[in-house]
């Protein structure tokens, strides 16, 4: 998990203020240098006022060293702890354009799907820049645009090169047909009885993940990206496991392996001809970064490729609650 480092107040704030003392001449000249070279490059100036209208964004930004740039965050955003303190700014389908104009930003960076408010901001006069947040490879581009963006591009080079590295250290060799996962992501319940859920299905995202854990999904043709599938349609599909991310909104830390357990037994429902349950592939997942495509999506793949893989799997879906 991506770590940000925390200093003492008082011995950072001495020590910023030393070094700006003794060297704002020199800073000075070198950022009006840098400001005069960048205006005869024809390139725009950089963003001191960034808004992020999603969670992968935001933790971007903040993984990249920018994150004191932020000035708005979507209602969503919750991690790092620091964005919960900025202003809320709406979600992906209702931004609210009015605040996000009183915060006079710079940049605002987007997903592809935020179409609309793009044309809004751009026609205020606000630079905006799009990324796509839907695949692996669109996550790890995004860090270096995002931080050629912001003026930091080694940073962007270095946090994709960290995590294609991890990413290479987890594949696992195959040493059969992969296992087909039924990965849900929300559920309808009937008396403790699975009666339907709402899966990932043709979403480019998911399935990534999957397959960088020795995996597929089997629903990975299925035309909609989030299908509902009937308690028929999951036996039907007999999955060789289930990873169940509809518990992330409900977990309580301290009884995670209680809410685990819970959550196990409602599967047990759909009886011992489905494969997953037979065979007690039911893995129950709790961290929060499960549905978060930004730097902490390799830990989520980490994660499936541990508990797809080991013979304790059942108690690996909760590591990363802490």
């Amino acid at each position: 998990m991506t770590e940000f480092p925390r200093r003492g107040f008082r011995r950072g704030f001495f020590r910023a203020a030393l070094a700006l003392i003794l060297f704002f001449p020199l800073l000075w000249t070198g950022c009006r240098r840098r400001a005069e070279e960048n205006a005869a490059a024809g390139s725009p100036p950089l963003p001191q006022r960034i808004v992020s209208m999603v969670p992968s964004v935001t933790e971007t930004l903040f993984a990249l060293g920018v994150g004191g740039r932020v000035v708005g965050v979507s209602d969503f955003c919750r991690y790092p702890p620091e964005a919960q303190k900025l202003p809320k700014l709406g979600g992906l389908y209702n931004p609210n354009t009015e605040r996000i104009l009183e915060l006079r930003p710079d940049l605002a960076v987007l997903l592809r799907e935020h179409r609309e408010l793009n044309e809004k901001l751009t026609q205020a006069g606000i630079p905006t820049l799009e990324v796509d947040h839907a695949s692996v490879e669109g996550i790890l581009k995004s860090f270096e645009s995002i931080a050629q963006r912001c003026g930091v591009p080694d940073a962007g080079r270095e946090l994709r090169r960290q995590s294609e590295a991890r990413l290479a250290a987890l594949r696992v060799v195959q040493t059969g047909k992969p296992l087909s996962v039924l990965m849900v992501l929300d559920r309808d319940l009937g008396e403790r009885q699975i009666t339907q859920v709402y899966a990932a299905g043709k979403n480019r995202y998911f399935n990534d993940l999957l397959r960088l854990a020795g995996a597929e999904n089997v629903l990975a043709e299925t035309p909609s990206p989030v299908p509902t599938v009937s308690r028929e349609g999951i036996i039907d599909s007999n999955p060789d496991a289930i990873v169940d991310l509809s518990s992330l909104g409900a977990a309580d830390w301290q009884n995670a392996d209680e809410i685990a357990e819970i959550y196990r037994r409602d599967w047990e429902s759909l009886g011992s001809g489905v494969t997953a349950v037979r065979a007690g592939r039911i893995y129950p997942v709790l961290v929060d970064y499960a549905t978060i495509p930004g730097p902490r999506f390799v830990d989520f793949a980490e994660l499936l490729a541990e508990i797809l893989h080991s013979r304790d799997g059942e108690e690996s879906g909760q590591k990363g609650a802490d």
